[in-house]
């Protein structure tokens, strides 16, 4: 099997890359996508505020996975939204991570969904993942194989499942007054 991969490789039919994969954190294992089932569910829409870095305002992001942006690396809107123009190449201050992000045109952003801006974390959503290719953005994995967060995010969240996670940080949210 390894001189098949390896062959395969030298002769450029294959590649090794870091990917998404659907992670099952009961069963501890990948699940093909064709094994997944795709469903939309009526579900809760969180809209935060970031305020930019340099302190001259902010920038709401819409999402229905507040937990993940502890792992956020970028904020993108639409290179033709004209509320964000002005905008592009600045940075947000993370909110509870104290972590500085860039502000990025893509087209992924609709500027017709959510508040027109989008989070960005590409270790722990597809379509994220191909923006953070796209715009060579780093990859911060926060969960553990069990779905807690780890030792990436701040020391209040590490060991806590993804839905305590969720509530704590729409909770600090609010404490900070950046819900929106």
């Amino acid at each position: 099997v390894r001189k098949v991969f390896v062959t395969l490789y030298r002769e450029k039919l294959i590649y090794r890359d870091k990917r998404l994969v659907n992670w099952d954190p009961q069963f501890q294992t990948a699940i093909s996508d064709l094994e997944v089932e795709q469903r939309e569910v009526d579900g809760a829409y969180w809209h935060f505020a970031y305020p930019l870095e340099d302190g001259s305002g902010e920038i709401v992001v819409a999402t229905t996975r507040p937990e993940t942006m502890l792992g956020d690396t970028a904020v993108a809107v639409h290179p033709g939204d004209a509320r964000y123009t002005a905008l592009i190449g600045k940075a947000v201050r993370l909110p509870i991570v104290n972590r500085p992000v860039p502000i990025i045109a893509d087209d992924y952003a609709d500027p017709e969904k959510g508040s027109g801006a989008v989070k960005i974390t590409p270790a722990h959503d597809f379509n994220d993942f191909q923006v953070g290719k796209r715009h060579s953005l780093p990859m911060i994995n926060i969960l553990d194989p069990f779905a807690r967060i780890n030792e990436n995010a701040p020391a209040e969240y590490r060991g806590l499942d993804r839905f305590a996670a969720r509530k704590k940080v729409v909770q600090a949210f609010e404490d900070l007054g950046l819900l929106r």
